[in-house]
């Protein structure tokens, strides 16, 4: 059965309660998943002379106390907690609440970054971006944790046409691993043919309001809630 993820990221604009929220309201819209991402901002900020981008994230971003509650929230609900780590302190503050590593394309193109996180033992969750396979090969070689690969255009938003579906039978036909989509589009037409196309996870943005730094590419609970049934309607055929 296609897993269906909730990509909650920081669209709860650095508010708690909003987070809980957030989680709450995926689960009544059909997700078994529910992502986020935790970063330091000044680790992914390195050039500190315009402020503009630094001040969005610092406002935005998930402070390390809400971890274990947004973990044990998503535990009481029968999800699953998972998270995006930017750099090695990241991910040791979300690795005791994670099952699995979700790693970013940015973070997927660096070879060194997979291979420490993989060290934690743990399956991964890789998004592609521009990679293709000679990258991944390397990847294979060195790492031997289980791995899921998720086809991912690197814009916000992508068109439905700049994501090539049949690209998920043939990365799981050479590499002998799940492959689904991280989806950057907006609307629900991609998940639903990358569904058929039998994706085996679909990730995509949520949100419950219309005013969040992901609002391009992202589903508001009606609009999710919508998106799961079909899918979950297609995985029973």
């Amino acid at each position: 059965m296609t897993e269906i993820c909730a990509e909650i990221g920081v669209n709860f604009n650095g508010d708690f309660n909003k987070a809980m929220e957030m989680v709450q309201a995926a689960k009544l819209a059909g997700a078994g998943i529910a992502k986020f991402q935790f970063f330091y901002p000044d680790t992914l900020c390195l050039n500190r002379n315009d402020f503009s981008a630094y001040k969005l994230l610092d406002k935005v971003k998930m402070h390390p106390s809400w971890i274990q509650p947004l973990a044990k929230e998503c535990g009481r609900l029968n999800m699953e907690f998972l998270c995006t780590g930017f750099c090695k302190y990241s991910v040791q503050e979300i690795n005791p609440y994670v099952k699995r590593f979700k790693i970013s394309a940015v973070e997927t193109a660096n070879l060194e970054f997979v291979k420490m996180v993989a060290e934690y033992g743990k399956p991964l969750i890789l998004s592609l971006g521009k990679i293709g396979d000679r990258e991944l090969e390397e990847i294979f070689k060195h790492v031997l944790n289980d791995i899921t690969l998720l086809i991912c255009v690197v814009k916000y938003p992508a068109q439905v046409s700049d994501y090539n579906l049949s690209e998920i039978a043939r990365l799981r036909k050479k590499f002998g691993v799940p492959v689904g989509i991280s989806d950057h589009t907006a609307g629900i037409k991609l998940p639903l043919q990358a569904a058929e196309k039998g994706a085996c996870m679909i990730e995509k943005h949520f949100t419950t309001t219309p005013d969040c730094i992901d609002k391009a590419v992202s589903l508001l609970p009606t609009d999710f809630k919508k998106m799961t049934d079909i899918i979950r309607r297609m995985s029973w055929k």
